[in-house]
């Protein structure tokens, strides 16, 4: 690909990145409707609603980047392992650590072995979905390169059927379904998604379409947030926040399309060409690195303790997620360079 047909990849990888660390500085706010203002409450709530498209995202780019290639299966699975599994095991063991720090107990041994089906922290999570999701991609590209455009939306409309119009029928009346749909489940739809848009040549009446969809699926999912949290006398409820809900779903082919869309709008300078695949090319490290950031910024080590509840949530969550990004990235940028651990931020 050459640079200019990469610009938009590289815009919506960065989004993507920012939202993730914009989301988990909001989260903590919104476990604590009793506990705090409401208008605190409901900064957490906005914030986090308009960023719940980031972890769908990065599933969409995945499956535009790869699912159209052709490769001998054993390059490809050495790829994968040198771009996701060294990664993970590395900071798998620092967050094993990390926690030790934060909790002055190592993890149990029988836990041990739970590692290798199970995150040592919570945003690892992540990664184990991704290295699911690419052991299945040599099978899918099979039925993406050959299939035509009419069996992909057949595809997509049976998945969203699956993940969500299934789960959102019984959450509203507690029916089940026995239509077996298993086969077709999971997050494996983002990534036919993000070949089919990926391909597709954004004009600006999509643009407009999308741009509203944004908005209109933000503040569904925020309001039933607070529909949901109030419902349940102020225990945070995460239904709308799932990233297989119809809102995020629908939210998050909204933001793809936008980005896609503005990048070489936005971008319009060889250095800002320049910067922004400077920011791209550390995405994945600030992915791993930035919990650690956060909890380091809430326990004081640039001077002062400072989290979301330091001041007005209104201020103290873009504040910390612009102070977690630009910290993680100084890391990223400096580990990258040392040779003996750059293997850990690819």
């Amino acid at each position: 690909m050459k640079k200019s047909e990469t610009l938009w990849i590289d815009f919506i990888r960065v989004v993507a990145i920012f939202s993730v660390v914009w989301l988990h500085s909001a989260a903590p706010l919104l476990y604590k409707y009793n506990e705090i203002p409401h208008m605190d409450w409901w900064a957490g709530n906005v914030y986090d609603s308009i960023v719940r498209m980031c972890v769908p995202l990065l599933f969409m780019i995945s499956g535009y980047l790869l699912l159209g290639r052709q490769e001998p299966l054993k390059i490809y699975a050495v790829k994968r392992i040198n771009k996701v599994v060294v990664p993970l095991i590395i900071w798998t063991i620092f967050y094993v650590f990390w926690r030790y720090y934060e909790t002055g107990r190592f993890i149990a041994l029988k836990n041990v072995f739970g590692l290798l089906l199970n995150p040592a922290y919570y945003h690892l999570w992540f990664l184990y979905t991704l290295i699911g999701l690419y052991l299945y991609i040599p099978i899918l590209r099979v039925l993406i390169q050959h299939a035509s455009k009419e069996i992909l939306y057949y595809f997509i409309a049976l998945w969203f059927i699956a993940v969500s119009v299934f789960p959102l029928i019984f959450r509203l009346s507690h029916i089940g379904s026995s239509y077996d749909l298993k086969m077709i489940s999971g997050y494996v739809g983002y990534l036919v998604i993000g070949h089919l848009l990926g391909n597709l040549q954004i004009n600006k009446k999509w643009f407009i379409g999308s741009f509203i969809g944004i908005f209109v699926f933000a503040v569904i999912t925020m309001a039933g947030t607070f529909f949901l949290t109030v419902r349940y006398e102020g225990v945070y409820d995460e239904y709308f926040y799932s990233y297989l809900s119809p809102n995020v779903i629908l939210l998050s082919i909204s933001a793809f399309v936008s980005i896609k869309y503005l990048a070489d709008k936005i971008i319009t300078s060889e250095r800002g060409e320049a910067f922004l695949g400077l920011l791209s090319s550390v995405s994945f490290g600030i992915y791993f690195v930035h919990p650690m950031v956060l909890a380091a910024i809430g326990r004081g080590w640039l001077g002062i303790p400072f989290d979301v509840f330091s001041i007005s949530a209104i201020y103290s969550v873009p504040l910390l997620a612009l102070l977690t990004f630009g910290i993680s990235f100084v890391i990223t940028f400096i580990l990258q360079r040392i040779p003996i651990v750059r293997k850990s931020v690819p």
